[in-house]
């Protein structure tokens, strides 16, 4: 496979988003001979039938795209963020208002290959301030890096995943008198009752921020985060994305950079020099969502 000149092969029907045949096509092309075939162009297809598909989905329909025009779905089937979300806030201004609080995501690594990622979020905004993320890092060392972040950031509110070594971190801050910190468990119980879990609530709180944020647009590995996992349903027809595991299986990283942002939809934070009480009752009064698209 080495050998100077040796040459691969690589066919398949575009099924899916993700995955290694995905990457010949996205963000890997600079490395292949990139040749997609339309079924209409084919001699031997049953032209009759490929048009009645095209005239019952549509020709942009995700079924026609992968079945008759041989591209990539917007969204295969079981994709819990479509693409089109995604390059949308990618190429969307980032923009936000002074009375809206500065918030942090930090997803805590868990395991050799993971990585400990802190983002920002400011309303409709997760691009203006830079990210950042550790490898290696004990919990002490990465306490240690947060609270100097929230010092110099001035964050007003820090989301911090609590699961498995994330709990030392939270306790470590909470020492450093970082009173801005609330604990997260992913597993607990959603306020949502479309979801199944906590993880699952704020994934979908922040695919509904998507349709109008903004994003780091020089982030690849935050792109294949969010597009890269998929859902399911419970027995109780509740929402349940799928484990960190069972995409590692499918050859995808852990989606620590997503993680780290939909924290920042973990609970609500009342808008700068305003009391929650009277935050929350003004929010009883209006019908505004600033992570929702009003139609």
């Amino acid at each position: 496979m080495t050998t100077r000149g040796s040459i691969w092969l690589v066919f398949g029907n575009p099924t899916r988003n993700t995955g290694r045949f995905r990457e010949c096509f996205g963000k890997r092309k600079h490395r292949w001979v990139n040749k997609q075939i339309d079924s209409r162009d084919c001699k031997m297809t049953d032209k009759r039938k490929l048009n009645e598909w095209v005239d019952d989905y549509g020709e942009d329909s995700d079924f026609v795209k992968v079945r008759v025009r041989g591209i990539f779905p917007s969204q295969s089937s079981m994709q819990f963020i479509p693409g089109y979300l995604v390059d949308d806030s990618l190429a969307r201004p980032a923009k936000s208002y002074l009375e809206e609080p500065l918030i942090m995501g930090v997803d805590v690594a868990r395991f050799g290959d993971d990585q400990s990622v802190v983002c920002f979020r400011r309303g409709r905004d997760a691009r203006t301030i830079e990210w950042t993320h550790y490898r290696g890092l004990s919990t002490m060392q990465l306490a240690a890096r947060v609270a100097e972040l929230v010092r110099v950031h001035q964050a007003d509110k820090v989301f911090v995943d609590g699961g498995g070594v994330g709990g030392g971190v939270v306790d470590r801050l909470q020492d450093l008198l970082v009173h801005q910190v609330t604990e997260v468990n992913f597993g607990s119980k959603a306020e949502d009752i479309r979801y199944n879990n906590k993880r699952a609530e704020m994934w979908g709180n922040m695919r509904d921020w998507l349709d109008l944020g903004s994003i780091p647009d020089n982030n690849n590995e935050l792109v294949d985060d969010l597009i890269g996992l998929e859902y399911s349903f419970t027995p109780t027809n509740k929402i349940q994305l799928e484990k960190k595991e069972d995409m590692k299986k499918r050859g995808l990283a852990s989606p620590d950079m997503a993680d780290a942002l939909a924290l920042t939809f973990a609970y609500p934070v009342a808008p700068k020099g305003l009391p929650k009480d009277r935050a929350d009752k003004r929010n009883k009064r209006r019908d505004y969502n600033p992570y929702k698209r009003n139609r």
